[in-house]
């Protein structure tokens, strides 16, 4: 065992000893020796009722950046309660965690998560240490390190907690991008401490110490410049119980690195992708198989004992108005022959998303792939009391089909006043499961509506709302339906800086016909923003729930504040009414919003009319890119609220922002490329001009120089001068396109970096090529690297431009 943890760190320090980092001291003087940003809330919950709950529970969180002479960031957060959940969890509810980085080191401290692969560690959280190490180069690595599952001992009088090993695990994975091929490595290893429990736990409840190891290869690769290829082969390997004798042989790789013994079982999983661009979107295939119980230590579910394959697509159509995603394929189970009967069937997935016109939006979409979702009934929602009633909650379904039809419609949009309507359905089909476990009765299938009207009265500073849900299940034991109506306020106080609201619900249920309760509440929220770093809020809700048996009455209060270290954004103040030419009409509020060098000020259409004009003028810009941006800005364009609308301008912004980042880099590149290629064909030109008068010059002095074919006698000589005529004009043509290509380049490295995109000839390139440069960019290829793909596409281009449009261009001899 010492010899495999000594195999393995000896793997991690090779994959890491390469990497150094200089540190530049003159950086100290420049940035303040500490800087704390961040925040922290307490909350504190009240309660009366009839449910088993304390009477006053708290909870505190703290999300802070500690910065270190502008160098060194050290975030860190943490949370902690008094709430009692009634039994040992082998997950704490008290977390801390830091994530200090420097440059392209980050680290993560205490309480964290990571993922590496979905075969392999998949989001288990864990207490402990983890880095990721991201340089600019070809490799990166990350590795971690702590305790997945604290012990549980096991409880006489609690019988259906299950008691679990202190678990511990450790792992790390690698990528490493050649010049034609990324390749990547992940291994992950876990082991069940068995002296972690005092004690013994009976046999009957299936309780074993564990170990697992899982290792995953992994490449991606490109075939005729735009097939790209993705692949992943996983192999996981579990002894469930350590305590067993024996030793068998290992049978896979991952079966090396645990002490195998008859208990021990491996299992692989294999998927690959091909992906084209094809139009405004892609095309793909795709394959999966995963052995039947596959798994590891290192994630909480997943999906197993199935072999996919798949026919994906995407495409935006009718000017970008009309966003289509399809998956096609066919699944199958029971891989290996042990179940009485095998479940083939076609699995779909398809989304649409149609935006009609600047007020009407429509999206729908349609599953029938296994997934898993900690699923929860929308009235839960509606009657929660606090935003802590389900954080124990273990209700994971595995949803075997959903689909989903969004209806919004902007009525009206003012400056008066704002309207909009809202229409949700949706179906999920799913099987309940608690802690991995499928629960007897537990297959169900729900139908949930929700309509929704809004109205909004922006000099007010006043919103109404209401709306109509509904839920119907089909369970294997009965039938549930639960409906009912919402109407609410909001209101704006001093300057925006309360802000107010108020919410009654109605719902009732029924049981196979029979109604079984009714369900009354009314909320009121109030928050208030002083000196633009504390906010304090208050939350009521008092509700009423009658049976035919019980009557229930609960009152909930909850108490908040958050410090800021940075300042909170305060709505925009509003702006005093100025006469128009209409009598008693006003304007809408002035806003202001900033995101880097962007600053936008102005009315809603004043500030969507500008995003529009800064989209316009971003070129070249991929047809991916593009779709993001439109859909970026039809959501603010379908924002009521001002603090809603900022938001989603923001994260317009953000996608903005990147875009033209990566924009400007391709146009230094292509400068750089330009510039190069003016030098080399300046330098070229001298000879091409030689070759020609060579040629030229050997025409006509050959002795057939002249003479028709007709009066030719020695036709030997004469098909001798033919061939040096083709010569002469190949060799004219040659300088003639050269010529053309010199002129044009010798045009473009004159121009500035910002000024290419509008030469006709450049930004037709660029269409071809920035889709190329975005992806070499986000994979992190060498700048030399793209430059010298852009080059090879380049050449060939403008000489193809040149055979178009030289044809009647003369020769002037300059050497």
């Amino acid at each position: 065992m010492n010899l495999k943890r000594i195999l393995f760190f000896s793997i991690l320090l090779c994959n890491t000893i390469g990497f150094a980092q200089n540190f530049n001291v003159e950086e100290l003087g420049k940035a303040k020796l500490v800087n704390v940003s961040g925040g922290a809330s307490a909350n504190g919950v009240f309660y009366s009722g009839n449910a088993a709950r304390e009477p006053f529970t708290y909870f505190l969180n703290g999300n802070i950046n500690v910065n270190v002479a502008g160098l060194y960031n050290i975030p860190f957060s943490f949370s902690y309660t008094n709430q009692k959940f009634g039994y040992n969890k082998p997950t704490l509810m008290n977390r801390l965690s830091i994530h200090p980085s420097y440059k392209w080191i980050t680290g993560h401290i205490g309480d964290v998560s990571m993922t590496f692969s979905p075969y392999t560690l998949a989001g288990h959280q864990f207490t402990g240490l983890g880095v990721d190490l991201t340089p600019q180069g070809k490799f990166k690595i990350s590795a971690m390190y702590g305790r997945l599952v604290r012990s549980s001992e096991y409880d006489a009088i609690n019988t259906e907690l299950v008691p679990t090993y202190k678990r511990m695990g450790y792992g790390f994975k690698t990528q490493y991008a050649l010049e034609k091929i990324n390749l990547g490595l992940t291994f992950f290893k876990a082991r069940d401490e068995i002296n972690s429990l005092d004690i013994p736990i009976p046999f009957e409840l299936g309780v074993s110490p564990k170990e697992n190891a899982a290792i995953s290869f992994e490449t991606s690769f490109k075939l005729f410049k735009k097939l790209q290829i993705l692949t992943e082969f996983a192999n996981s390997a579990i002894t469930e119980d350590t305590r067993a004798e024996g030793n068998t042989k290992a049978k896979n790789v991952a079966s090396l690195f645990v002490n195998s013994n008859p208990t021990t079982t491996s299992y692989k999983a294999m998927k690959g992708q091909l992906v084209y661009p094809a139009g405004k979107g892609t095309l793909g295939l795709g394959y999966e198989r995963v052995d039947p119980n596959y798994r590891t230590l290192g994630g909480y579910y997943f999906n197993n004992d199935l072999e996919n394959i798949t026919v994906n697509a995407s495409q935006t159509l009718y000017k970008d108005k009309l966003s289509l995603n399809l998956n096609l394929g066919l699944q199958k189970d029971n891989l290996d022959k042990q179940k009485q009967s095998q479940m083939k069937r076609l699995v779909s997935s398809i989304s649409a998303d149609f935006r009609a016109n600047q007020k009407l939006n429509f999206n729908i979409n349609y599953s029938n792939f296994q997934s898993y979702t900690n699923s929860r009934n929308q009235f839960d929602y509606i009657n929660q009391t606090n935003q802590y009633e389900y954080l124990d909650t273990l209700n994971f379904r595995q949803v075997n089909q959903n689909a989903a039809l969004t209806v919004n419609y902007l009525l009206k949009n003012d400056k008066k006043q704002k309207q909009a309507f809202n229409a949700t359905f949706s179906m999920q089909d799913a099987v309940n499961q608690q802690e991995g476990k499928t629960i007897a009765g537990g297959s169900s299938t729900y139908y949930n509506t929700g309509l929704s009207y809004i109205i909004g009265y922006p000099q007010r500073d006043l919103n109404l709302t209401a709306s109509f849900n509904s839920t119907i299940g089909k369970l294997d034991t009965s039938d549930n339906l639960i409906l009912g109506p919402t109407i609410g306020a909001t209101k704006l106080f001093y300057d925006k800086k309360l802000n107010t609201s108020f919410s009654t619900s109605y719902n009732t249920s029924f049981n196979n016909g029979d109604k079984v309760n009714d369900i009354f509440n009314i909320r009121l929220n109030g928050s208030y923003i002083y000196m633009q770093k504390h906010n304090f809020g208050v939350n009521c809700i008092t509700l009423f729930s009658s049976s035919q048996t019980v009557r229930n009455n609960d009152l909930t209060a909850t108490l908040s504040y958050t410090y800021s270290f940075d300042k909170i954004k305060l709505r925009p103040k509003r702006v005093e009414e100025k006469p128009a030419v209409t009598a008693n009409e006003t304007l809408d509020n002035i806003l202001k919003i900033s995101s880097q060098d962007v600053v936008l000020e102005g009315t809603k259409s004043e500030i969507i009319t500008k995003l529009e004009q800064l989209q316009n003028d971003l070129k070249p810009l991929p047809d991916e890119q593009l779709e993001k941006l439109n859909k970026e800005l039809n959501t603010a364009r379908m924002a009521l609220e001002d603090k809603e609308f900022k938001e989603k301008v923001l994260d317009y912004l953000d996608v903005y922002n990147s875009s033209k980042e990566t924009i400007t880099q391709y146009n230094s590149v292509l400068s750089d490329v330009i510039q190069k290629l003016n030098r080399e064909i300046t330098a070229k030109d001298q000879n091409i001009e030689q070759v020609y008068t060579t040629a030229i010059g050997r025409v006509n002095t050959d002795k057939m120089h002249g003479i028709n074919s007709e009066d030719a006698k020695d036709k030997v000589a004469y098909n001798k001068y033919l061939k040096l005529v083709e010569r002469s004009n190949t060799a004219e043509k040659q300088l003639v396109n050269h010529r053309w290509m010199m002129r044009e380049f010798a045009m473009l490295s004159k121009l500035p970096q910002n000024e290419l995109q509008n030469n006709e000839s450049i930004a037709a390139f660029s269409k071809m090529e920035i889709n190329t440069f975005f992806d070499l960019n986000n994979n992190k290829k060498p700048t030399e690297e793209i430059s010298k793909q852009l080059e090879e596409k380049m050449i060939p281009f403008y000489h193809q431009l040149a055979v178009e449009r030289a044809v009647n261009d003369s020769i002037e001899l300059n050497h």
